[in-house]
Order: C-alpha cells, then structure tokens, then sequence
C-alpha cells in the first residue's frame, strides 16, 4: 500500500504542518519580564548619578509699609506680653518647700510657652524686619538653652552666662521695637 487512501499523493514535498511543538509553555512572557527588568535597572542606575534639581527659591516677597508696621506691632506685642509673664513667674518666691517646687515647675512651664509663642508669631508675620526677627530668634535660643540646662540640673555658672545673654539681647529687641 504505497498509495494514500484518496489516490496518489503529490509528487513534492508534504504541505506545511506548523512549527514543531516546544514541548512546554511559551517563553515569551519570560523574555518580556527580563527586558522590563533591565530597562528599570538602567532607568534606576541614571537616577542614582544624575544631580538633585536644586529647590527652587521664591523671590524674595516685598511687603508693603503697612504689612511691615503690622507684623512689627505683632511681635513686638508679643516680645512684651512674653516678657511681663516671664518676669511675674521669676519673681515668685516662698521658703515652703512644696510652693518651691511648684514654683519652678511653674517657671519652666513658662518659659516653654513663651518659646512656643513667639515662634507661632514669628511664622505668622513673616514681614517682620529681619534685625527683629534675628533678635527674637536668639532670644528663643537662649531660653531655650535655659530651660534645658535647668532640666539637666545644670551648673550656676552655665546659667550666669546664658543670663548675661539675655540682658544683653533683651534691651536690643525692645530699642527695635520702639
């Protein structure tokens, strides 16, 4: 039986069948993930070493004269009130051993709060001239400085020092109020 089953068969060769079986799942997919893999390594490599853009810095806001009167009376209304509540709770003295305490647990609650109160003010005027915001802003420092010190139990002459500071600054800040 040479012959096919319909007659003789063309004389050539056998018409196309397809390709061959792969024997398994397409391999596509997997050179896909692989090329996506190295572009992100590539992408990642030149992200790594390219500058940081530099931030971009506002121009510099002018304000007017009345937005700079303003923000002076601000601050300088809170320079005062935070001064006269400073000095009222310095002032406090009793040989009770129990209203020592709460009197310099009172004192650092207070200098705290005045801290916390004139940076809040200084953030929200900020056409403030900058001699007296620089000023205020050592001012907070010093406090600051004080309170920690008074905190870790500190030596006297550390805080003779940071109050000499003061009352060197504390005068400059009211001249620039004035």
């Amino acid at each position: 039986m040479s012959q096919a089953p319909y007659g003789p068969g063309p004389a050539g060769p056998a018409p196309w069948q397809g390709p061959p079986p792969s024997g398994g799942p397409s391999r596509l997919p997997t050179i896909i993930a692989i090329v996506i893999a190295v572009i992100a390594v590539a992408v990642a490599i030149g992200a790594w070493f390219r500058p940081m853009p530099k931030p971009d810095t506002p121009a510099a806001k002018t304000y007017s004269e009345q937005e700079v009167a303003d923000a002076k009376k601000a601050v300088c209304d809170a320079f005062d009130r935070g001064q006269q509540t400073l000095s009222v709770t310095g002032s406090k003295v009793s040989t009770n051993p129990t209203d020592s305490f709460a009197i310099a647990l009172n004192s650092r609650i207070t200098i705290n709060s005045v801290i916390a109160y004139w940076r809040a003010t200084l953030e929200r005027q900020p056409a403030t001239a900058s001699d007296l915001t620089n000023n205020i802003k050592s001012l907070i420092d010093l406090y600051q400085d004080i309170l920690f010190t008074v905190l870790a139990d500190g030596i006297k002459t550390d805080l003779d020092g940071l109050y000499a500071s003061v009352d060197d600054l504390v005068p400059k800040v009211t001249q620039a109020c004035k």
